[in-house]
Order: C-alpha cells, then structure tokens, then sequence
C-alpha cells in the first residue's frame, strides 16, 4: 500500500506500507491518525520507529464569512497592525496575507508553520514560538506589550486563525495592553459517520489500534462523536496539553502527552505510552 494516497475505494484513509517487515521499538504496533496530511512528518516518525500508522480524517474545514476575512486582509496591508500572529498552515488558504508590510512583525507557532508561511509569503518569522500558542507570550516584545504612549497600529495585533480557537494566547496578549483582532477564518465540522472508510468504526471499537495520536481538540471531538471513546486497550497519546485538556473535555483518558508537537516528540510518547504496563 503506497503512502502517497488512499487505497482505491476507501476514501480519507492513508496506511503505511505493508511490503517489508519494519523494525523499531513500536515495529507490529498500529497507530491511527485522525487526520490526513500531505507528507505527515508525525506519520512518518512514527513509521520510521516500526510502527504501522493509519490515518483517517473525521473532519473538514470550512471557510469563514468572507467580509470580515476580506476586511482583516486589506488592514492588514494598510499596515494597521504592529504584529501579525499564523497559527496554522491552513490560516493561509483562508485568507490573503500577501499585502502584509515589511514594518508589521510577523509571529509564527511551530517550525513547520514558519518554513510554510516562509514559502507562501517569502518572509521570514520575527519571532518563532514552539509548543501551544501561548508560548508566543513568552517571547519579546509580545510578552511585555507595547510600548510606554503607544497607539493605534503600533497596539494592535491581527490574529486570523480556527474559529475554534482557545483564548489563552488573546487573554494573554490583553493583559500586557495589545489589542488583538481575531479574526475566525476558517472552521472544522465533524464528517458525517458514511464518510469514514468503510469497517473503521467497527476496528476502532474491537481494539484494533495499540494507541491513537490525538493531534487537534477538534479532531479528537470530531472521532469521540462519530466513533466513540477508543477501548482500553488503546492507548492515547496527545499532542500538547492544549490538545490533552480538550481531549479530556470530550471524555478520553490521555496516557501521555508529548513533551514536544514534533515527530521526534510524538515518536517518544508513543513508545512511551505502549511500554507503559496496563492500568
């Protein structure tokens, strides 16, 4: 089974290849993957410790409004912001970032984000935060405010990302006097349960996964609604806490949680989690 697609007929379903034996400390341990990426770097670092991953999609973006998308966009080429803050990849398929001004700082979560963002908009990051979004807060001139008088775009911050983002990263920037315009370009909704490749749901709930890498709060609601809770004999592994906390909102006992949202980080969790004796 090729990596580069789905099989034939089983659409939103992605496995690894079958044609070797693997080895690696997670060599015979299948791992789901609620999500399908292009050239998945954590798919690919779990294969490369053995394991055999399978993703399959539960959920699907939908755009925002266009006004509000249109009008954050043009302010932001106006330079009507001291920062702007990307998230996400998928951020840039949602609205137009291409005006943004070489005066306005550029502020990205994660490495993967930033070398894309790069690429799209020929910029390179200000600032690089690694882990949640919160982290952002940690990091000068964001984490202290602006400065001492200052007014107009040299306080505000244009934040276009999920409208299902959490508000840890807005109340923070609030609390050190940034202004922040979020601007909720794009959403996700469950699938609907035929949409899943066929005899998934009933693998799912026969244990057929030694563990299950929860990569997104809404992707992990989005598998808890048309699945349900995986059995106990299928570990859970979370990407970061953000994630960890709204999986267990939505009923999942989280093993571990990665130290790091990388593949390096996720390989270690896993393994973590599979070693770990049963509770």
């Amino acid at each position: 089974m090729s990596e580069a697609g789905a099989p034939q007929g089983v659409p939103g379903l992605v496995t690894s290849s079958a044609g070797s034996a693997r080895r690696g400390p997670l060599a015979g341990r299948r791992i789901l993957l609620p999500r399908v990426k292009r050239k998945d770097a954590l798919a690919a670092g779990l294969r490369s410790a053995g394991a055999e991953v399978e993703a399959v999609e539960v959920t699907r973006t939908i755009a925002g409004p266009p006004e509000p998308r249109d009008r954050a966009g043009a302010a932001l080429a106006s330079g009507a912001y001291s920062w702007l803050i990307v998230s996400s990849p998928r951020t840039l398929a949602h609205i137009d970032l291409t005006g943004l001004p070489a005066a306005t700082g550029l502020a990205i979560v994660g490495a993967a984000t930033a070398r894309f963002v790069e690429r799209a908009l020929g910029r390179r990051a200000d600032l690089v935060a690694t882990g949640s979004s919160a982290a952002l807060l940690e990091l000068e001139p964001l984490s202290t405010g602006p400065e001492p008088g200052a007014t107009g775009a040299a306080r505000r911050i244009l934040l276009p990302g999920s409208a299902l983002r959490g508000t840890a990263l807005i109340d923070g920037l609030s609390a050190t006097g940034w202004e922040v315009d979020q601007v909720s370009v794009y959403t996700m909704e469950p699938l609907d349960p035929a949409e899943l490749p066929d005899g998934f749901a009933q693998r799912w709930a026969e244990g057929a996964f030694d563990a299950v890498v929860l990569t997104a709060g809404s992707s992990s609601r989005a598998l808890a609604g048309l699945v349900g809770l995986p059995p106990a004999s299928t570990r859970v592994v979370a990407l970061g806490h953000p994630t960890a906390a709204s999986a267990g909102e939505a009923g999942y006992v989280v093993d571990v949680v990665a130290d790091s949202p990388t593949p390096p980080g996720i390989r270690a969790a896993a393994i973590a989690a599979i070693a770990a004796p049963s509770a």
